[in-house]
Protein backbone atom coordinates (compact mmCIF):
# COMPACT_ATOMS: atom_id res chain seq x y z
CA UNK A 1 0.00 0.00 0.00
CA UNK A 2 1.34 3.49 -1.14
CA UNK A 3 1.98 6.25 1.50
CA UNK A 4 0.36 9.05 0.58
CA UNK A 5 2.68 11.80 2.76
CA UNK A 6 4.97 13.56 0.93
CA UNK A 7 8.77 12.36 0.20
CA UNK A 8 11.88 12.99 -1.33
CA UNK A 9 12.52 11.43 -4.65
CA UNK A 10 14.80 11.75 -7.66
CA UNK A 11 13.10 13.30 -10.91
CA UNK A 12 15.28 11.34 -13.17
CA UNK A 13 17.92 8.93 -13.95
CA UNK A 14 21.49 10.13 -13.56
CA UNK A 15 24.75 8.89 -12.95
CA UNK A 16 28.44 9.57 -12.19
CA UNK A 17 31.47 7.83 -12.25
CA UNK A 18 34.56 7.77 -10.11
CA UNK A 19 37.96 5.25 -9.68
CA UNK A 20 39.46 4.55 -6.35
CA UNK A 21 42.55 1.92 -6.84
CA UNK A 22 42.28 1.37 -10.06
CA UNK A 23 38.67 -0.18 -9.62
CA UNK A 24 36.14 1.81 -11.78
CA UNK A 25 33.24 2.50 -9.81
CA UNK A 26 29.93 4.12 -11.88
CA UNK A 27 26.87 5.30 -10.26
CA UNK A 28 23.61 5.41 -11.50
CA UNK A 29 20.04 6.41 -9.27
CA UNK A 30 16.44 5.85 -10.93
CA UNK A 31 13.44 6.91 -9.85
CA UNK A 32 10.98 3.58 -9.65
CA UNK A 33 7.78 2.83 -8.11
CA UNK A 34 7.84 -0.98 -7.07
CA UNK A 35 9.87 -3.78 -6.26
CA UNK A 36 9.08 -5.26 -9.92
CA UNK A 37 10.42 -2.26 -11.65
CA UNK A 38 13.82 -1.87 -9.63
CA UNK A 39 13.86 -5.90 -10.75
CA UNK A 40 13.37 -5.12 -14.10
CA UNK A 41 16.20 -1.95 -13.84
CA UNK A 42 18.79 -3.80 -12.19
CA UNK A 43 18.60 -6.79 -14.84
CA UNK A 44 19.06 -4.50 -17.72
CA UNK A 45 21.75 -2.87 -16.20
CA UNK A 46 23.38 -5.92 -15.46
CA UNK A 47 22.83 -6.83 -19.07
CA UNK A 48 24.32 -3.38 -20.23
CA UNK A 49 27.27 -3.91 -17.81
CA UNK A 50 28.01 -8.17 -18.44
CA UNK A 51 31.09 -7.48 -18.07
CA UNK A 52 31.39 -5.78 -14.24
CA UNK A 53 33.08 -7.60 -11.60
CA UNK A 54 29.61 -6.70 -8.98
CA UNK A 55 26.16 -4.43 -9.98
CA UNK A 56 25.68 -3.82 -6.45
CA UNK A 57 22.13 -1.77 -5.35
CA UNK A 58 19.22 -0.79 -2.97
CA UNK A 59 15.92 0.82 -3.34
CA UNK A 60 13.50 2.34 -0.92
CA UNK A 61 9.76 2.54 -1.61
CA UNK A 62 7.30 4.84 -0.09
CA UNK A 63 5.27 2.18 0.85
CA UNK A 64 3.14 1.67 4.54
CA UNK A 65 5.57 -0.18 5.83
CA UNK A 66 8.10 1.03 4.11
CA UNK A 67 9.57 -1.40 2.00
CA UNK A 68 13.78 -1.88 0.89
CA UNK A 69 16.27 -4.24 0.14
CA UNK A 70 19.67 -4.33 -0.33
CA UNK A 71 21.67 -6.51 -2.52
CA UNK A 72 25.94 -7.12 -2.07
CA UNK A 73 25.92 -9.04 -5.36
CA UNK A 74 28.97 -11.08 -4.79
CA UNK A 75 30.93 -8.61 -2.72
CA UNK A 76 31.16 -9.51 1.05
CA UNK A 77 28.41 -9.20 2.83
CA UNK A 78 27.22 -5.85 4.19
CA UNK A 79 30.06 -4.26 2.59
CA UNK A 80 28.11 -2.89 -0.44
CA UNK A 81 24.48 -3.14 -0.61
CA UNK A 82 23.74 -1.97 2.54
CA UNK A 83 26.13 0.74 2.97
CA UNK A 84 23.84 2.26 -0.11
CA UNK A 85 21.14 1.49 1.64
CA UNK A 86 21.97 3.72 4.77
CA UNK A 87 23.26 6.56 2.32
CA UNK A 88 19.00 6.80 0.39
CA UNK A 89 18.02 6.20 4.26
CA UNK A 90 19.87 9.14 5.56
CA UNK A 91 18.99 11.26 2.58
CA UNK A 92 15.33 10.46 3.20
CA UNK A 93 15.13 9.81 -0.50
CA UNK A 94 12.56 7.26 -1.50
CA UNK A 95 11.23 5.05 -4.42
CA UNK A 96 14.19 5.26 -5.61
CA UNK A 97 16.69 2.73 -6.63
CA UNK A 98 20.70 3.34 -6.62
CA UNK A 99 22.84 0.64 -8.16
CA UNK A 100 26.81 0.91 -8.45
CA UNK A 101 28.55 -1.02 -10.79
CA UNK A 102 32.05 -1.94 -10.05
CA UNK A 103 34.62 -3.20 -12.35
CA UNK A 104 37.60 -4.27 -10.54
CA UNK A 105 40.54 -2.95 -11.59
CA UNK A 106 43.28 -5.54 -9.24
CA UNK A 107 43.78 -3.87 -6.09
CA UNK A 108 41.71 -5.02 -3.07
CA UNK A 109 39.90 -2.45 -0.70
CA UNK A 110 39.53 -4.41 2.38
CA UNK A 111 35.80 -4.37 4.21
CA UNK A 112 35.92 -1.00 5.09
CA UNK A 113 37.32 0.42 2.27
CA UNK A 114 34.16 -1.44 -0.03
CA UNK A 115 31.66 0.16 2.64
CA UNK A 116 33.37 3.39 1.76
CA UNK A 117 33.50 2.72 -1.80
CA UNK A 118 29.66 2.16 -1.98
CA UNK A 119 28.62 4.75 0.20
CA UNK A 120 30.38 7.34 -1.30
CA UNK A 121 29.24 6.72 -4.69
CA UNK A 122 25.76 6.62 -3.36
CA UNK A 123 26.34 9.35 -2.03
CA UNK A 124 28.04 11.00 -4.94
CA UNK A 125 24.98 10.43 -7.57
CA UNK A 126 22.31 11.73 -5.06
CA UNK A 127 24.55 15.02 -4.42
CA UNK A 128 24.18 15.87 -8.08
CA UNK A 129 20.80 14.00 -9.30
CA UNK A 130 17.94 16.44 -9.81
CA UNK A 131 15.71 15.80 -6.24
CA UNK A 132 11.80 16.50 -6.14
CA UNK A 133 9.31 16.44 -3.42
CA UNK A 134 6.20 14.64 -4.31
CA UNK A 135 3.42 15.41 -2.06
CA UNK A 136 -0.51 15.65 -1.68
CA UNK A 137 -1.63 19.09 -2.76
CA UNK A 138 -4.82 20.48 -4.07
CA UNK A 139 -5.42 22.78 -6.82
CA UNK A 140 -7.69 25.84 -5.63
CA UNK A 141 -8.92 28.58 -8.20
CA UNK A 142 -9.54 32.27 -7.30
CA UNK A 143 -11.38 34.68 -9.22
CA UNK A 144 -11.14 38.16 -8.07
CA UNK A 145 -11.91 41.53 -9.62
CA UNK A 146 -9.45 43.57 -11.75
CA UNK A 147 -8.60 46.05 -9.20
CA UNK A 148 -7.54 43.85 -6.37
CA UNK A 149 -5.61 41.04 -8.48
CA UNK A 150 -2.19 43.11 -8.54
CA UNK A 151 -2.49 43.36 -4.40
CA UNK A 152 -3.85 40.24 -4.08
CA UNK A 153 -0.59 38.47 -6.22
CA UNK A 154 1.91 40.62 -4.60
CA UNK A 155 0.59 39.68 -1.19
CA UNK A 156 0.41 36.13 -1.81
CA UNK A 157 3.88 36.14 -3.74
CA UNK A 158 5.62 37.74 -0.56
CA UNK A 159 4.72 34.32 1.23
CA UNK A 160 6.06 32.67 -1.71
CA UNK A 161 2.41 31.21 -2.97
CA UNK A 162 2.38 31.78 -6.88
CA UNK A 163 -0.30 31.18 -9.43
CA UNK A 164 0.23 28.48 -12.10
CA UNK A 165 -1.98 29.90 -14.37
CA UNK A 166 -3.85 33.26 -15.06
CA UNK A 167 -6.97 33.91 -17.30
CA UNK A 168 -8.35 37.06 -17.96
CA UNK A 169 -11.92 37.52 -18.74
CA UNK A 170 -14.31 39.25 -16.79
CA UNK A 171 -12.96 38.52 -13.89
CA UNK A 172 -9.46 37.29 -12.95
CA UNK A 173 -9.01 33.80 -12.29
CA UNK A 174 -5.72 32.79 -10.84
CA UNK A 175 -5.10 28.59 -10.26
CA UNK A 176 -2.72 27.59 -7.17
CA UNK A 177 -1.12 24.39 -5.84
CA UNK A 178 -1.56 24.56 -2.09
CA UNK A 179 -0.54 21.53 -0.24
CA UNK A 180 -3.42 19.44 1.20
CA UNK A 181 -4.30 20.49 4.55
CA UNK A 182 -3.51 24.22 3.95
CA UNK A 183 -6.52 24.69 1.77
CA UNK A 184 -8.48 26.49 4.19
CA UNK A 185 -5.53 28.87 5.66
CA UNK A 186 -5.32 29.87 2.07
CA UNK A 187 -8.53 30.80 1.14
CA UNK A 188 -9.06 32.32 4.66
CA UNK A 189 -6.25 34.60 3.53
CA UNK A 190 -7.38 35.22 0.01
CA UNK A 191 -11.32 36.49 2.36
CA UNK A 192 -9.11 38.78 4.12
CA UNK A 193 -7.26 40.63 1.54
CA UNK A 194 -10.26 40.86 -0.53
CA UNK A 195 -12.76 41.51 2.24
CA UNK A 196 -14.93 38.39 0.97
CA UNK A 197 -15.48 40.02 -2.68
CA UNK A 198 -13.40 36.56 -4.37
CA UNK A 199 -14.87 33.15 -5.66
CA UNK A 200 -13.14 29.81 -5.01
CA UNK A 201 -13.12 26.14 -5.93
CA UNK A 202 -11.01 23.43 -4.27
CA UNK A 203 -9.95 20.27 -6.28
CA UNK A 204 -9.38 16.68 -5.23
CA UNK A 205 -6.03 15.77 -3.40
CA UNK A 206 -2.92 14.33 -5.32
CA UNK A 207 -0.03 13.67 -5.49
CA UNK A 208 2.34 16.39 -7.17
CA UNK A 209 5.97 17.14 -8.09
CA UNK A 210 7.73 20.14 -6.64
CA UNK A 211 11.27 21.34 -7.02
CA UNK A 212 13.10 20.09 -3.72
CA UNK A 213 14.94 23.46 -3.21
CA UNK A 214 11.60 25.06 -3.36
CA UNK A 215 11.01 27.83 -0.59
CA UNK A 216 8.08 27.17 2.00
CA UNK A 217 4.49 28.68 1.60
CA UNK A 218 3.58 30.98 4.65
CA UNK A 219 0.23 30.08 5.62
Amino acid sequence: MSDKAGFVTVAEPFETETVIKKSRFISRVYPVSSEEEAARITAAVKKEHYKATHVCSAWILNTVPETMKALDDGEPGGTAGRPILEVLRAKGIKNALVLVIRYFGGIKLGAGGLVRAYSGGCADVLDHAELIRREPSRSVSVETEYALYQGLKNELEARNIRPISEDFSDMVRMIFEIPDGLEKKFVDLVRDFTNDSFLFETGEARLIDRPYVDEEMVL
